[in-house]
């Protein structure tokens, strides 16, 4: 299921459809195992769908996977944590020129730890209903196809840029419990894509010390110039 779109650039996948398999050295948590080994509740592969649209960003949504994810847009608080202010957040996603949202199916993300059991739980009795052909409302469910109206989100990237020279790629995110399935890589393939079909190949990655493996994997490597990203810390004075 691919659609396109052309606006202003050569045409270039905006909406698709993609499989996605867990990787089988995940490490899966005692909770998690017991309910893997009754009827493996977590498929190891899942369909995901991926949008370039700023339409399909639902704030409440994003801001939920910033929580779950534990990603903080303030990085000058002390505690590196903070609310995000939805207010700012709509102006940074208006002003980002590329944003790549990822969805999946509700019963195949589990959202926290106190609500892993229950997310679980249902996931396997889903299952079994399906195959006892018991429940026509989770069959039906079942068959219609992802789109970002009835998934939920589970991952999220976005860039800035100068339209000419640079970019740069922020808050790249993807729900813990749905992690090691290629859906981050997914992600920055798709920003790139986006970037280098406009000409711009100057691309930096602002990512923490633990996310530098990734970027690796993905093609970043360590600036030529030899520069380093800083923050202004200096409190205005009134």
């Amino acid at each position: 299921m691919v659609f396109t779109v052309c606006v202003g650039y050569p045409p270039i996948v905006s909406m698709e459809l993609r499989y996605v398999r867990r990787s089988k050295c995940d490490n899966i948590d005692t909770q998690r195992r017991k309910l893997n080994e009754l009827n493996t509740a977590l498929p190891r592969s899942i369909p995901v769908y991926i949008s370039t649209s700023k339409k399909d960003v639902n704030l409440e949504e994003l801001r939920s996977l910033y929580s779950h994810c534990n990603h903080s847009c303030n990085r000058l608080s002390e505690n590196g944590t903070s609310i995000v202010d939805m207010k700012k957040l709509h102006i940074a996603i208006s002003r980002s020129d590329v944003v790549v949202s990822v969805f999946s199916k509700a019963h195949h993300a589990v959202l926290d730890n106190d609500a892993e059991e229950e997310s679980l739980s249902s996931s396997l009795d889903f299952r079994r209903q399906s195959k006892d052909d018991s429940s026509l409302g989770d069959l039906v469910q079942n068959v219609l196809p992802l789109t970002p109206e009835n998934g939920r989100l589970v991952g999220f990237g976005r860039a800035y840029s100068d339209h000419g020279l640079t970019a740069s790629i922020h808050d790249l995110m993807v729900l813990p419990s749905l992690q090691r399935m290629g859906i981050g890589k997914l992600i920055v393939n798709r920003i790139i894509r986006l970037l280098t079909n406009r000409d711009i190949y100057d691309i930096a990655a602002l990512c923490f010390e633990h996310e530098r493996p990734f970027f690796k994997a993905c093609g970043f490597g360590d600036d030529r110039m030899g520069s380093s990203t800083m923050m202004f810390t200096k409190s205005l004075e009134k």
